[in-house]
């Protein structure tokens, strides 16, 4: 196993564990774990191929869907000119 396979493992394992603190006091290490996630993701796609991070980065979607949908909800005011 490699370097970007155990640390995707880690990664997932970590978000789960902060998804079980409240979540006043989750928000922190959540964002620092977003944070990370492209790194890992670039690190995924080097060494193991664009279909293992297009994997990964579906499985981290799938966690992280709360803020995705405000981005793109965000994003889709922008592109509207704010209505």
């Amino acid at each position: 196993m490699t370097a970007a396979a155990i640390l995707g493992c880690l990664w997932v394992i970590l978000v789960s564990l902060v998804a079980m603190i409240p979540y006043p006091r989750h928000r922190p290490y959540a964002l620092a774990l977003l944070i990370l996630f492209p790194v890992l993701l670039v690190l995924i796609a080097r060494e193991w191929g664009m279909l293992w991070a297009v994997a990964f980065f579906l499985g981290a979607l799938s966690i992280y869907r709360y803020p995705a949908l405000f981005l793109v909800k965000w994003l889709r005011r922008k592109a509207g000119g704010g209505s």
